[in-house]
C-alpha cells in the first residue's frame, strides 16, 4: 500500500545538491591554513552534513583543536562567495518536487546550512517557490536535535503521521526519529547503501525519482 504522505522535510546538501566538491575546498582550505597536513577532499565527503566543529575535531589532531574556532572562520569567510562553483541539483531534483507539489505535496528544508547559505542555492536553482519553509541552523541545535524539524511541523501546523524526513546521513534519520516522524534515507549523498541502511529508516532511495513512489497520483479529471 503506497504510504499516504502529505508532507517531506528535506535535508539540502547531499540529498537535494551535490555540492560535496564546493564544501570540502573550503573544509580543506580551512584545515590547510591552522596546519592540518595530509588531508584530502575525498575524506571529507563523508563527514558533509556534520558541523564543522564536529568535522574538524574528527580529523584533526588534538594538538589543533584550540584552532577549530579559526578554521570555522576562515571556512565562513571562503565559502559562501564559492558555494555555487560546482554545485548542482542531483538528477531529478527538480522534476519530482515540482511533481510533489503538483499532487498537492507541501515541502520544507531542515538543513545544517545556515539559512542565507540555502536561500543562495535554491535561488540560484530556480526552486524556492516550491518550498514552504527553509529552515536553516541559525540559532538552532543541530541535528540529530529535533528541534528544527519540530519547528517546521509547528510553523506549518503539519500532523506529523503525515510528514517524512529525506537525508543522507544518519543525523537526518535520528532527528525525523527523534521528532515521532517517518524517515527516508538517500544513498547517493554521503554515506554509502550500507551505511544508510544501518541507521533504519523506513524507507530507502537509491535515486531521488524513486520517492514519487511514496505519493499516490491524484486522480485523473474527467474532461
Amino acid at each position: 500500500m503506497t504510504p499516504r504522505f502529505a508532507n517531506f522535510i528535506f535535508d539540502f546538501d547531499g540529498t537535494l545538491t551535490d555540492s560535496r566538491e564546493d564544501i570540502a575546498a573550503a573544509q580543506l582550505c580551512a584545515l590547510q591554513r591552522i596546519g592540518g597536513e595530509g588531508i584530502c577532499k575525498e575524506e571529507l565527503f563523508p563527514h558533509i552534513g556534520k558541523t564543522l566543529q564536529e568535522t574538524f575535531t574528527l580529523l584533526l589532531p588534538t594538538s589543533l583543536h584550540a584552532r577549530i574556532p579559526e578554521a570555522v572562520r576562515i571556512y565562513s569567510e571562503y565559502y559562501p562567495p564559492r558555494s555555487l562553483l560546482t554545485t548542482t541539483l542531483f538528477p531529478g531534483v527538480r522534476e519530482t518536487l515540482e511533481e510533489l507539489v503538483r499532487r498537492g505535496k507541501r515541502l520544507a528544508v531542515a538543513s545544517t546550512k545556515r539559512g542565507a547559505g540555502i536561500l543562495r542555492a535554491t535561488e540560484h536553482f530556480g526552486i524556492t517557490h516550491l518550498f514552504a519553509q527553509l529552515q536553516g541552523s541559525d540559532d538552532v541545535p543541530y541535528k540529530p536535535d529535533p528541534f528544527i524539524i519540530n519547528k517546521i511541523i509547528a510553523d506549518q501546523a503539519w500532523e506529523r503521521r503525515e510528514t517524512v524526513m529525506v537525508g543522507d546521513t544518519g543525523h537526518d534519520i535520528e532527528a525525523g526519529r527523534k521528532a515521532g516522524i517517518a524517515t527516508c534515507g538517500v544513498t547517493y549523498g554521503s554515506l554509502a547503501e550500507r551505511e544508510i541502511r544501518a541507521c533504519r529508516p523506513e524507507f530507502v532511495l537509491r535515486s531521488f525519482p524513486e520517492l514519487l513512489h511514496l505519493v499516490p497520483r491524484r486522480p485523473e479529471v474527467p474532461s
